[in-house]
């Protein structure tokens, strides 16, 4: 199950950085989504730090999508950073780089 880690304040270019860690799937998905929710609307920048994501499933890539749309509905920025191998297959594999628009580390092919 996931946890977002992260600091209570956002910093001074009103950026709120939160490192997620372990499985970002169904299970975690409720109680993250609310979690992350919240965070976003605290800060003008919600940079999520996707390193220790072990498995994200596509309740986890919805969150996502959601954080992603409401930013954008709300006037603020979500950022994607330090893509975990699992997490840059994901976003990958569903074609949705183009759709958060940060880089993305470059992945082997599936064989």
């Amino acid at each position: 199950m996931s946890h977002p880690a992260d600091t209570d304040q956002p910093d001074a270019e009103d950026r709120l950085r939160v490192a997620l860690t372990g499985d970002v799937d169904i299970y975690a998905a409720e109680t993250l989504k609310a979690q992350l929710l919240d965070q976003l609307l605290r800060t003008r920048v919600l940079e999520l730090d996707l390193a220790e994501v072990s498995l994200i499933d596509t309740a986890g890539m919805q969150i996502l999508v959601l954080l992603k749309r409401t930013a954008e509905r709300e006037g603020r920025e979500l950022r994607l950073s330090q893509h975990s191998a699992t997490a840059a297959e994901a976003i990958q594999f569903l074609g949705l780089g183009p759709f958060f628009g940060d880089p993305l580390p470059i992945q082997p092919q599936w064989t």
